[in-house]
C-alpha cells in the first residue's frame, strides 16, 4: 500500500530515521510511480540508480552517497538473484536478494528500493520513476544511442567513477586465490594417501 504524505514523514515512514525496510521496499512498478509522484509533489528531486549490490563494500556505500548528493530522494533498483545468475553465472550472487534489499535499507542515502526481476520489461523501473537524474557507474553497458534514448524518460544522466579499486567480483576471485594458496600444500600432503586408500579398496 502506498503511503500518504503524512505517513512518509511519520515515525516509520520513508522519510523517517531508521531503515524502515517495509516502507522503503516498493513492491510494484505502479506503486513506485505513485510514490515518487507524491514525493515530487512535495518538491523533492528524484534520483535513480541500479545495481546488484552483492557483498556490499565501501565502494557501494560511497557510490550511493555520491548519487544521493544529486537530489532529494534516492531510488535504488536491485537486481534479483535470477537476473544476476543469468549475467554472472550460477555461483552468484553471494548474498541472496532478500538480504541485499534489507542491507540497502540500512544505508543512510537510500530512500526507496525496488527488486528488479527478469520478467520486468526493458527500462521498466526507469520509465516508472522518470527520475530527474539517472545515475550510472562508469562501467555501464549502455551504448551512446541508448544513452540518448534514456533522456526521453529522465531529466539527465550522470556517470559516476568507480568509488573503490576492488569490485565484488575481484574480491571473490582474490578469496578463491587465497583459498587455493592455503589449501594447496595441505592437499599435496593428504591426497597421495587418499588416492592409495581408494585404489586399495578396488
Amino acid at each position: 500500500m502506498t503511503q500518504t504524505s503524512s505517513d512518509m514523514a511519520g515515525s516509520g515512514g520513508i522519510l523517517a530515521p531508521g531503515p524502515n525496510f517495509s516502507d522503503r521496499l516498493i513492491g510494484s512498478l505502479a506503486a513506485m510511480t505513485k510514490t515518487v509522484a507524491e514525493l515530487r509533489a512535495q518538491g523533492f528531486t528524484i534520483v535513480l540508480t541500479s545495481g546488484s549490490f552483492d557483498l556490499i563494500h565501501l565502494g557501494h556505500v560511497k557510490y550511493l552517497a555520491r548519487a544521493k548528493e544529486l537530489g532529494g530522494i534516492l531510488v535504488v533498483g536491485v537486481d534479483s538473484d535470477a537476473k544476476i545468475r543469468r549475467r554472472k553465472g550460477d555461483d552468484r550472487p553471494m548474498v541472496p536478494e532478500g538480504e541485499r534489499l534489507e542491507l540497502l535499507a540500512h544505508q543512510r542515502p537510500v530512500d526507496l528500493i525496488y527488486l528488479k526481476d527478469d520478467a520486468d520489461p526493458k527500462w521498466a523501473l526507469i520509465k516508472a520513476v522518470a527520475p530527474e537524474v539517472l545515475v550510472l557507474t562508469a562501467d555501464h553497458s549502455y551504448s551512446e544511442e541508448e544513452l540518448e534514448a534514456l533522456l526521453e524518460y529522465c531529466g539527465q544522466v550522470e556517470v559516476l567513477p568507480r568509488q573503490a579499486s576492488v569490485t565484488t567480483s575481484e574480491r571473490i576471485r582474490q578469496m578463491y586465490m587465497h583459498l587455493g594458496d592455503k589449501l594447496g600444500p595441505a592437499l599435496a600432503q593428504v591426497l597421495p594417501g587418499l588416492i592409495d586408500d581408494i585404489l586399495k579398496r578396488r
